[in-house]
């Protein structure tokens, strides 16, 4: 190449290093969006669950949060997974509650549990992004 054209060419890369920028918005291209606020444990009254699975490892160290009480059960997203599935089991694998809840408009679950009998529960959470799951024990005092 010529001396000239070398002078053009460093001259545009120039003006191009230079010119006008932009910011990009990335939050959009991200799979997960944080919550406004962070729901590190489950309300008072509520016994922590302790959820073991691949939706836990999201943006946030809690990504969901979750407890029991004679009551309810409380789960608590900290991230929008879209849409996800909930599913309680009984302790013979049935399954005693079922709902799906968009985590982009609703942040906390309170599932009343009063129906169910006295024994051991497992909580299940799922969706594309992967499942959390936790045992909880509950005494029907009805």
């Amino acid at each position: 190449m010529n001396k000239k054209a070398l002078i053009i060419i460093a001259l545009c890369a120039l003006g191009l290093c230079i010119g006008e920028t932009h910011a990009i918005n990335t939050t959009s291209l991200a799979p997960f969006n944080t919550n406004k606020w962070e729901i590190a444990y489950p309300p008072q009254g509520y016994e922590e669950i302790n959820l073991q699975g691949t939706l836990m490892y999201g943006i946030s160290p809690n990504a969901v949060v979750a407890g029991a009480s004679d009551n309810a059960v409380y789960i608590g997203f900290n991230q929008d997974f879209g849409n996800v599935s909930i599913t309680i089991y009984n302790g013979a694998g049935l399954v005693a509650y079922s709902t799906v809840v968009d985590t982009s408009v609703q942040q906390v679950v309170i599932i009343p549990i009063t129906f169910a009998t006295s024994g051991t529960y497992t909580v299940e959470l799922s969706n594309a992004f992967g499942y959390a799951e936790g045992d909880f024990g509950h005494l029907n005092n009805n």
